[in-house]
């Protein structure tokens, strides 16, 4: 028992909800591994390998976002009948978040390019 407890006093464990975004947007940072546990001594890092389906998830979740932004920013210019002076701050702010989650979702979607050894 005192093996078990003094290896789990020795590393810093990476919560669950940080790995999940991790995972979610690793097309973003480029990430082929996620930390899992860090020794405190030694500092040596455990890995897992990404987990592409949250990926892909998030990736269209982020997609999705952006075609509603822009539905809704549409609907709204032709309620006030095209009259951007009536549409309000909401059209920079609606575009501004278009713009954001596309980026972002563009980015996300990249293929993860495996590590070269040279």
């Amino acid at each position: 028992m005192s093996d078990s407890a003094s290896d789990d006093q020795d590393f810093i464990l990476v919560s669950p909800s940080m790995r999940i975004l991790n995972h979610s947007f690793a097309g973003i940072t480029e990430s082929r591994q996620i930390a899992v546990r860090i020794n405190k001594k030694t500092m040596d890092v455990d890995y897992e390998p990404t987990n592409l389906w949250f990926k892909r998830a998030a990736s269209t979740v982020l997609f999705g976002i952006t075609i509603a932004t822009i539905l809704y920013r549409r609907k709204r210019l032709q309620r006030v009948g095209g009259m951007v002076s009536l549409a309000g701050a909401s059209r920079p702010v609606l575009s501004g978040v278009a713009w954001t989650t596309g980026i972002a979702a563009v980015l996300n979607s990249r293929p993860i390019t495996p590590e070269t050894t040279e």
